[in-house]
């Protein structure tokens, strides 16, 4: 696949497991050259907050990116959040990328004290965090005034290492608002799970429209791909890990097989065509979830029969 640079990153649900696990299956990510490992963020559930946990990951990491995906942006005020951001890529040596979204959990967010808007009205807020925080990430001094949000005289030293910037992932998948968005400030979009070649068409075209509109070519954005990666050695071992998954989920074998129709699941070789006939289609950007509990061997052996393919 030499010419396309082709990404993977652990995509983690960090509920239901230790700080002292994530830290075996982040190191063990990094060491099998993973591109990224992400973690989600949600207050009123169960698990390891997003940031600080982030935070000391990078301490035990050395070369893996950093992605929080996605952040809700009413969590956290932008100048907060650039001065978090910022904080986080220097002492990683320049290893975040900025996963960020509008907030699509209301429960969350009322349950925690936050506020939750219409859609239209996060996703404006949404546009207007990102651009304070581009300010704030490259100008010395940054005074604005905004619908949502007003600086005086904001300063956000020392700023971050990546040069021009941290790259920009937007997450979420309305058509109207959030693609719109996508459009107006980031470098990479991530717009659904489990999406058909067909589906991934569908979104960039009317991504298109709204880049169009905005005198952007839409090339500029990388496209992402959110799916389970279910692979066994040989065919046997592959059924068997569908039957150990059929009885976790109350599913009968045939209908856990046919919930995988576009997982990336099978053999090395047919989880290589999968991801191959996404690359064809300009896809670029793998965020992979594995069985639990993880590290495991599927994460070895994808790195190892797998991810060759494409470097």
């Amino acid at each position: 696949m030499k010419g396309k640079e082709v990404k993977f990153c652990v995509r983690i649900h960090q509920s239901g497991y230790s700080y002292e696990s994530l830290e075996r299956i982040w190191t063990e990510a990094d060491r099998l050259g993973y591109h990224a490992a992400s973690l989600y963020d949600l207050l009123n559930v169960p698990t390891l907050e997003c940031w600080t946990t982030l935070s000391a990951l990078a301490a035990k990491t050395e070369r893996i990116m950093l992605i929080p995906m996605v952040l809700a942006n009413l969590y956290r005020s932008p100048a907060l959040l650039a001065k978090m951001t910022s904080t986080l890529d220097v002492i990683s040596g320049g290893r975040l990328e900025l996963g960020i979204g509008a907030g699509g959990g209301e429960s969350d967010h009322i349950a925690s004290g936050f506020s939750y808007p219409p859609t239209s009205v996060r996703v404006k807020m949404l546009e207007e965090s990102v651009e304070i925080i581009k300010l704030l990430w490259s100008e010395p001094e940054v005074s604005f005034q905004g619908r949502y949000y007003t600086l005086d005289r904001a300063k956000n030293d020392p700023k971050p290492v990546q040069k021009p910037r941290p790259p920009i992932l937007v997450g979420g998948r309305g058509e109207t608002h959030l693609l719109r968005a996508v459009a107006e400030c980031a470098d990479i979009c991530n717009m659904g799970f489990e999406m058909s070649l067909e589906e991934h068409r569908a979104k960039l075209g009317i991504l298109e429209e709204h880049c169009k509109k905005r005198a952007r070519d839409v090339s500029q954005i990388e496209v992402s791909h959110n799916t389970r990666v279910l692979i066994g050695e040989n065919s046997e071992e592959f059924d068997r890990l569908v039957s150990e998954g059929a009885a976790g989920s109350d599913m009968s074998t045939d209908a856990y097989k046919a919930s995988l129709a576009k997982a990336v699941a099978g053999t090395p070789e047919q989880c290589v065509e999968r991801i191959k006939s996404y690359v064809d289609g300009g896809i670029t950007y793998f965020f992979l979830l594995f069985p639990d509990p993880i590290p495991s061997e599927s994460l070895r052996l994808f790195a190892r029969e797998v991810m060759p393919h494409f470097s």
